[in-house]
């Protein structure tokens, strides 16, 4: 599984003209084949990037039927079943300080915490630099991702 930061998304939606987007839309039209998924939170970080140019059916299309629209699977929060709230709770805190303590965002920080909690086989993103040297998963553009598989 490879897991996809929301900025795939963001430039696939909003900005057509951006040089990167026919790359980032080959790397879309993969999904399928690859195993793509998104976190439950990165979903939740896309809404709501797109809150502010999509209409309230738009975003609960997003939200509710996202797996419709892009052919990704969307984790449910790691963790989070067969445990109290918490026990969940702290540990989720405590995977999320660590990565923050990596001079991380708090967004950034979370996909980490899920990426390697799933042991994905990569975080694909355009922003590499987030992730370069707090991880030993591998962190690919979408173009590298396709050169590579």
């Amino acid at each position: 599984m490879v897991l996809l930061d929301s900025n795939i998304f963001i430039v696939d939606r909003f900005f057509p003209r951006d040089a990167l987007y026919p790359q980032n839309r080959a790397f879309i039209e993969k999904f399928a084949s690859i195993d793509a998924a998104v976190s439950s939170f990165t979903l939740l970080e896309l809404c709501g990037v797109a809150s502010f140019r999509l209409s309230s059916d738009e975003l609960d299309d997003w939200l509710f039927g996202f797996d419709a629209m892009y052919p990704a699977h969307v984790l449910d929060v790691y963790g989070l079943t067969g445990n109290d709230c918490e026990t969940w709770w702290n540990t989720f805190v405590e995977g999320v300080a660590a990565n923050i303590a990596k001079k991380m965002t708090f967004g950034d920080a979370i996909l980490l915490r899920e990426a390697e909690s799933y042991q994905a086989e990569a975080i694909v993103t355009w922003n590499t630099k987030d992730f370069s040297r707090r991880t030993r998963l591998t962190v690919l553009t979408p173009t590298g991702f396709l050169r590579t598989h």
